[in-house]
């Protein structure tokens, strides 16, 4: 096991293939600050998720040590999306290859969904690998009825982002004043709010009182087994 966070970034930063030029563009932070933590100026950082993700390492081996240090299925380097090359040569990457969100119970979420983005942390049953489309603070949720059908069946895993905004038409998690939160489309239609069901079978819904935003869905995960 790798001693100390400084040594593990380092790796991870090798293991990726980048400098850490790149690697602090890509996680949203200065040069100086991916060079601090490498050289053990600093001994923890809220980046540590975006890093690991961005990587291709597992988020709890770099925050802890513990465990193998590639995610399952990625590659000991960043997927190309282009084949454009630098002035040495060598092939630009531009994007992170996989990346892996928590999947949590409802009954959790019901338990913690009031909480603030950055405390949300309930209890994690399994872990679901997925394209990289939204935040580091994205989780996953199992479909629980079949009121969202065609689309998105029951059992199906969804990924929620809870730094996204909810707007009409968008598919996202929420709750009304404290209720149990719910998948469903919001529609807004004037001054009237709606979440809209997409099975026929099951009513609209008109959000009376204030509706709280948990998160917005970034895409759906199916496996096939």
């Amino acid at each position: 096991m790798t001693s100390t966070l400084s040594e593990r970034i380092k790796q991870a930063r090798k293991h990726a293939g980048i400098t850490q030029k790149e690697l602090a563009m890509r996680v949203g932070i200065s040069q100086t600050a991916i060079h601090k933590l490498e050289g053990g100026g600093s001994h923890s950082s809220r980046k540590t998720v975006a890093i690991a993700l961005t990587c291709g390492v597992d988020p709890i081996w770099l925050d802890t040590g513990l465990g193998e240090m590639a995610l399952p299925g990625a590659s000991s380097y960043l997927e190309e999306t282009y084949s454009d090359t630098n002035e040495r040569g060598d092939r630009k990457n531009t994007a992170r290859l996989i990346a892996r969100v928590p999947l949590v119970s409802w009954e959790e979420l019901v338990k913690h969904g009031d909480e603030p983005v950055e405390g949300f942390a309930p209890e994690v049953s399994a872990w679901v690998p997925v394209a990289p489309k939204g935040s580091d603070r994205c989780f996953a949720l199992k479909v629980p009825d079949d009121s969202m059908e065609p689309d998105f069946g029951e059992g199906e895993v969804i990924v929620i982002d809870p730094l996204q905004e909810g707007g009409h038409n968008k598919f996202l998690v929420a709750s009304e004043s404290g209720n149990r939160p719910t998948f469903k489309q919001l529609v807004m239609h004037g001054e009237q709010i709606y979440l809209k069901p997409l099975n026929s079978r099951y009513p609209l819904i008109p959000v009376k009182n204030d509706l709280k935003v948990i998160g917005v869905l970034v895409c759906k995960y199916k496996d096939y087994q």
